[in-house]
């Protein structure tokens, strides 16, 4: 106990630090929420969002569209090497329309891992049509499990998965199996595409505190170790603590969370470099103006 102590005294004016830099920095930061072993360090707004205040999370929205498939998959409903086509009859089964080999052997474990057999997001292509559908009829570029490539239509056909098997929403899905017992916000919501379907590639509603509360769930169901649901997260987040970053829509949204484990004291340092070194490229691409989007990996 007493080691943790001087650990909290030790992030503590850290974080504050990395506070201030973001203060000072000029990029448009909206919250910084830092948690280490339980006990919030830093909350921090800036004007005019305050702690109330509902965000659209975007890309952050694919990881609770990760947890859902893993309490899928610790309830025995799913196998991560399941082909996603059997899930979905519905749209693979057109005899003028053969699916695609490449298509056929892609697994919900490649979706999650982004190691889709698509080079790019299939409802863009045509956003008047069903969105859900265009990750079945769209030609694939190369064989699934191959490469990174980031594809939202994975997450958003996985939210889909999650309706199909559970009968619910993604959320509401998961405020049965551990949101509500979080104090997860009641007016988070998923943003739907115009077909009615659940953006669970970036359709989150929801407050920072929701995140770092869910952030602070995963790092403990890690330590904790026990269980394939433990077992399923402990092989997609980094061990050291959960960071979660996010910059959209020509750098106007940035909410910065770190939930830490007890370890963590001399490792945020190279997290604190790491953050200088984001702010000097969110300036950067605050000045060109591109779109950019970070996520979690």
């Amino acid at each position: 106990m007493q080691m943790q102590n001087k650990d909290i005294q030790a992030l503590g004016p850290a974080v504050n630090e990395l506070w201030d830099s973001l203060s000072r920095c000029g990029l448009p930061v909206h919250s910084l929420l830092a948690d280490q072993g339980g006990r919030i360090l830093l909350e921090q707004y800036k004007a005019p969002y305050g702690p109330q205040d509902l965000h659209r999370m975007f890309s952050i929205t694919k990881s609770f569209c990760s947890l859902a498939v893993g309490f899928l998959l610790d309830e025995g409903k799913l196998s991560l090497d399941d082909r996603i086509t059997d899930y979905f009859p519905e749209y693979c089964q057109n005899p003028d329309r053969p699916i695609h080999p490449w298509l056929e052997a892609m697994t919900i474990r490649h979706m999650l891992s982004m190691e889709t057999c698509y080079s790019s997001t299939t409802y863009k292509a045509d956003m008047g049509k069903n969105w859900v559908e265009s990750f079945f009829t769209t030609a694939p570029s190369h064989r699934s499990g191959q490469i990174f490539q980031y594809d939202t239509s994975s997450s958003h056909t996985l939210a889909a998965l999650v309706k199909k098997l559970s009968g619910k929403g993604v959320l509401d899905y998961l405020r049965e199996k551990c949101l509500d017992s979080l104090g997860f916000s009641k007016a988070a919501y998923l943003i739907t595409d115009p077909f009615d379907a659940e953006m669970g590639g970036s359709g989150l509603m929801a407050l920072p505190m929701d995140l770092l509360k869910t952030g602070r769930f995963c790092m403990d169901t890690i330590l904790r170790g026990e269980g394939v649901f433990a077992d399923y997260l402990g092989g997609h987040l980094v061990i050291f603590g959960v960071i979660l970053v996010q910059i959209v829509e020509r750098a106007e949204t940035v909410h910065l969370l770190l939930v830490l484990d007890q370890r963590a004291v001399l490792r945020f340092q190279l997290v604190h470099l790491g953050f200088q070194i984001l702010i000097l490229l969110g300036q950067l691409l605050h000045a060109l103006e591109p779109v950019f989007l970070f996520r979690q990996p």
